[in-house]
């Protein structure tokens, strides 16, 4: 049931944590990538992600306003499919939500530090400070922030929000005075095959709308709040993307473009230094937006799955505000390993593919809540079903099998890792660890 009066979250605050999770460091680093692969029409394939995302949207509204929870994806399936298999289906997405959404946000705190080393050798200053530990105080600054209040968290998502929107804007309407157009005259250089695969690609761009849900309960109107929020984020990245992607295709060559980590602020520094600057500090921002976004929604999957029983009971902590203090130290902690030991490369490949894997649940969880469960009347309905549902799920399944076979392999291994995790404190000795206490 929606409980109005006890979240603080309106729908601004939704869109800036979605647009701002999704306005983060894959924008700029795959949009490179994707454009040495298909092209200029790579900024076809970013509208076509957005479009698909908000396919899947429309569903996963129903069933997330049916069950305004905070945990989001991870609640659904159980709250629909009864016994074993319901459990083993959330736990599985929420496990998948954590790892590509909550671990796998740590790349972005390295990719902060990066940008802030090219921003700063543009004025001929050079870091002594390793990028690594750069890291470190990022993710402990972002834990600090939301430690103690939604407040500081959400003032400083919602600025930052608005500062990286502003910038790829910005770079759209500056960096079309330079374009050259005969850049556009092999417009799919390789064809529809590699369309699909830009598309699939750009899709990791837009995969953390689906962390809104997640904070539920966080929501003052959650079952309004949230698909206005998502579909609000999703509108803005699809635009914003899709021109920001065609206008750098017009600065540099594809080839250009695919052979830089950077490829947006040395698509610009090619025709002004200084608009190259503005959008490296862009970059910082994004970087730091996405970050800061991920630790106010990733940190309520381990929360509310440890307050459910199946993750240690420690978790499930919260302080008189209501912020789970003990599930966002543990994601600052998971974030700094992942860091550390340098196994960033193996969570990027996997974000996309764990990510669409709890999608594929939400919408198998949809479809059961319309054919088993009448009697539960969400506050949103999607429209045209089940065509809607289908075309949903036939998409991500199309656009999974572009992914790499190493993709879906460390994908493969993180949601097998889940379901022994969940076996392993569910079903032996260990789940004393995760049961509730009489005083609680």
């Amino acid at each position: 049931m929606e409980k109005n009066g006890k979240g603080t979250l309106g729908v601004w605050d939704g869109w800036s944590i979605g647009t701002g999770a999704m306005m983060g460091a894959s924008i700029f680093v795959v949009s490179g990538t994707a454009s040495g692969i298909a092209g200029p029409a790579a900024a076809l394939g970013f509208f076509l992600a957005a479009v698909v995302a908000m396919v899947v949207a429309l569903c996963y509204s129903e069933i997330a306003t049916a069950f305004p929870e905070t945990g989001g994806a991870y609640v659904y399936p159980r709250k629909v499919i009864p016994g074993v298999l319901g459990e083993v289906l959330s736990f599985s997405s929420g496990w998948a939500l954590f790892g590509g959404q909550g671990i796998g946000s740590s790349m972005v705190a390295l990719t902060t530090a990066e940008y802030i080393n090219w921003t700063l050798k543009c004025f001929n200053i050079i870091n002594p400070i390793p990028s690594k530990v750069v890291a470190f105080a990022l993710i402990i600054f972002y834990a600090v922030l939301n430690i103690n209040s939604f407040s500081g968290g959400r003032l400083f998502q919602l600025v930052t929000t608005i500062a990286i929107a502003g910038i790829m804007v910005l770079y759209c309407i500056w960096g079309a005075r330079y374009v050259d157009t005969s850049n556009y005259s092999n417009f799919m250089p390789n064809g529809l095959p590699s369309l699909f695969t830009a598309t699939a690609m750009a899709l990791m761009s837009y995969g953390a709308w689906s962390v809104i849900p997640s904070m539920g309960q966080a929501f003052r109107h959650p079952t309004r709040d949230i698909p206005l929020s998502m579909f609000l984020s999703l509108i803005t990245c699809g635009l914003v993307f899709g021109a920001f992607v065609l206008v750098m295709n017009g600065l540099a060559t594809p080839e250009q473009l695919a052979a830089t980590q950077t490829p947006a602020t040395d698509a610009f520094l090619a025709h002004n230094r200084f608009g190259s600057i503005i959008v490296a500090f862009g970059g910082v921002f994004a970087c730091v937006s996405s970050s800061n976004s991920h630790v106010m929604t990733s940190s309520r999957l381990p929360f509310k799955m440890s307050h459910d029983g199946f993750l240690p009971r420690a978790l499930g902590q919260e302080n008189q505000r209501g912020i789970p203090q003990a599930a966002i130290l543990f994601l600052m902690v998971c974030q700094i390993v992942a860091v550390a030991t340098s196994t960033l490369q193996l969570l990027v490949q996997m974000i996309v593919f764990v990510t669409s894997v709890s999608w594929l649940i939400t919408l198998i969880s949809a479809s059961v809540l319309r054919r088993r469960h009448p009697e539960i009347k969400p506050a949103f309905r999607m429209p045209l079903y089940p065509l809607t549902l289908i075309l949903a799920f036939l998409a991500l399944v199309i656009l999974m099998t572009r992914f790499t076979a190493r993709a879906m392999i460390i994908g493969c291994v993180w949601i097998a890792l889940g379901i022994l995790v969940y076996f392993a404190l569910t079903k032996t000795g260990l789940k004393k660890f995760c049961e509730k206490t009489p005083e609680e």
